[in-house]
């Protein structure tokens, strides 16, 4: 990098649409999680500032410079005596706010990003399996290839919010522990967008969905996944994956409040969870979210000793819970808003008889989703599929009319609805 491209500036002069690249404190004490990031709202300027950022240093070949003296600032800047400002759950330019010095995340079709997200998986999984093996020696956390995998996650989930939800959901057959973090990582930043999480603590929220299974590393193998039940001893080992990860990660220099969701992201509010046995407000409301983000793709993913189910069964199993008081209501029905009653890649019986599978959800007609029609009514596989809006009127009409277990007994036959990622970027 160039330094004629480099400038120290006071953070009164620091605005929306400027490449920040160093700050005068460490990274430790800064809110964010990584020094070098584009500042993509007002929200992010506020949490610099209330954490004593006096000088940083900006990228002009990356940003925008400090504004000209005759320039309007009041919609790029904040005032050190604004009022404070609720943050939004996209990072996307508002109306009034010039695109030019607001780099904004443009929406994309299901189809384009899910090429990006393919490769953002690879990144992230690769991540979680480099940060496993360091873990298992004793080594330190590594912010450096860590921290961006969060920012580039949350740009992918805001340009399409469908792509990477189908990539966790197709890797449900496997056990394996990074196939578990990379999903868990992917929903709880998607969920934490959909409650209006602010930047500084979605961040420290996603840094913890990718070290929340720390713990598991010093575990033996064959508890992932395991087909039969727990004996007491291995619950017992199960149970303290928590104090072991807190072990673990206390030679890491890590956020104060990702250790705490770390500690506490198997305590359930009526008490029941572990290691702490923690109850309702004495669990921090990141912690709920992150809980009920992980036992729903656990239940998926068959991690632990209980037998895996479908996405729309580990759904119900969650709202059913939610009502006799271990979930917070509101984070499983925004769970259930964010996924959908079928969620991405779920195998669907039709109304007519034909067997899909959910391409992409869409929040506001949950009954309606894109669907991709593999088998006929009378079983006979359909060469090519047929992709179908259900919003649309089509000849049959159609509807969605229960969702299919692929694993139940018998219904081994209908193997091409074990939707691949060929299949969803076709």
């Amino acid at each position: 990098m160039s330094s004629t491209h480099l400038k120290v500036i006071p953070i009164s002069d620091l605005r929306v649409g400027m490449f920040v690249t160093k700050l005068d404190m460490s990274w430790l004490d800064s809110p964010f999680l990584s020094h070098s990031r584009a500042i993509k709202d007002t929200s992010d300027i506020r949490a610099l500032r209330d954490a004593g950022v006096k000088t940083l240093t900006i990228d002009l070949s990356r940003g925008v410079d400090v504004a000209p003296p005759s320039e309007d600032t009041s919609a790029m800047a904040v005032p050190a005596t604004a009022a404070p400002i609720t943050p939004r759950p996209s990072r996307r330019p508002t109306s009034g706010q010039p695109p030019s010095l607001r780099p904004p995340v443009e929406p994309a079709s299901l189809d384009r990003e899910l090429r990006v997200a393919a490769h953002l998986r690879s990144k992230i999984k690769k991540a979680v399996e480099n940060l496993s093996r360091a873990l298992e020696s004793g080594s330190p956390v590594d912010m450096g290839e860590l921290a961006p995998l969060v920012d580039s996650t949350l740009d992918s989930l805001e340009r399409n919010d469908q792509a990477l939800m189908s990539l966790v959901h197709l890797s449900r057959k496997t056990q394996r522990l990074s196939d578990h973090v990379f999903g868990t990582f992917c929903l709880v930043l998607n969920l934490a967008l959909l409650r209006k999480i602010p930047t500084a603590e979605r961040e420290q929220l996603g840094l913890a969905a990718l070290l929340h299974e720390a713990g598991w590393t010093q575990l033996p193998l064959n508890l992932i996944g395991k087909r039969s039940r727990y004996t007491e001893a291995e619950r017992g080992l199960v149970h303290k994956h928590t104090l072991i990860g807190n072990q673990i990660l206390a030679h890491s220099d890590l956020p104060e409040l990702t250790r705490r969701i770390v500690a506490e992201h198997h305590e359930l509010l009526d008490g029941s969870g572990y290691p702490a046995g923690l109850r309702g407000e004495q669990i921090h409301p990141l912690s709920q979210l992150l809980t009920v983000v992980d036992v729903y793709e656990e239940r998926v993913h068959q991690l632990t000793d209980e037998p895996g189910v479908t996405p729309t069964n580990a759904l119900r199993s969650l709202y059913r819970d939610a009502e006799r008081g271990i979930f917070p209501a509101d984070a499983v029905a925004a769970l259930i808003s964010l996924l959908g009653i079928y969620p991405p890649t779920t195998a669907v019986m039709l109304d007519t008889g034909e067997r899909a599978v959910i391409k992409e959800h869409r929040a506001d007609t949950p009954l309606q989703p894109r669907v991709v029609i593999y088998y006929s009514a009378d079983g006979s596989v359909l060469e090519p599929p047929i992709e179908i809006d259900l919003r649309q009127v089509t000849t049959p009409p159609r509807m969605i009319e229960s969702a299919i277990d692929l694993t139940a007994p018998g219904n081994e036959q209908w193997r091409r609805l074990w939707m691949s990622e060929e299949d969803l970027s076709a």
